[in-house]
């Protein structure tokens, strides 16, 4: 895999994120402050909702730029450096015990940020994930189990604790 592609994919998928939230953001704000928003009683309540929900947007854009910014710093020689166990930045390649296959990009930020590539899905998950914590560290063939409890709490199925094999790293 070229782990250089999947990083401008991943930019790619940031910035049309971002590009759909400055939309929404705008229209947002135009509701907050156009003249029909204005109280008509005590009890209505669209302006401040409104506004409610441009502040959000605004500061979920803030976090896409950061994440942005944080992506474009990953130098294309850092991505090719080999390793044998997961980092940031790796490529994982996961199968669980039903035979299902996942790939996933360790990443500082941008957790949950999906995107295709090559017909492969790719999800991008970060430590604070109980996946991305428990893959931290391992090797290729390592297989783990993640439990329902939260203490390492992997994609649950009817409670059950879920089994993970590293088939590739990148």
């Amino acid at each position: 895999m070229n782990k250089a592609l999947i990083l401008k994919q991943i930019l790619i998928a940031l910035q049309h994120d971002l590009n759909g939230l400055q939309t929404a953001m705008k229209v947002a704000h135009e509701s907050a402050t156009h003249s029909e928003s204005v109280a008509e009683n005590k009890y209505d309540t669209r302006g401040l909702e409104a506004s409610y929900l441009a502040h959000g947007q605004a500061k979920r854009a803030a976090e896409i730029e950061a994440s942005l910014r944080a992506f474009e710093a990953i130098t294309p020689a850092s991505l090719s450096l080999v390793s044998s166990m997961v980092a940031i930045s790796s490529l994982v390649k996961l199968e669980d015990q039903d035979g299902v296959v996942r790939w996933v990009w360790l990443g500082r930020d941008a957790g949950g940020v999906k995107f295709e590539f090559e017909g492969n899905e790719i999800i991008i998950i970060t430590l604070q994930s109980p996946l991305g914590a428990a893959l931290m560290g391992r090797a290729q063939v390592d297989a783990f189990d993640l439990n329902p409890k939260g203490t390492s709490s992997g994609r649950l199925q009817n409670d059950r604790v879920m089994e993970y094999e590293i088939i590739a790293l990148y």
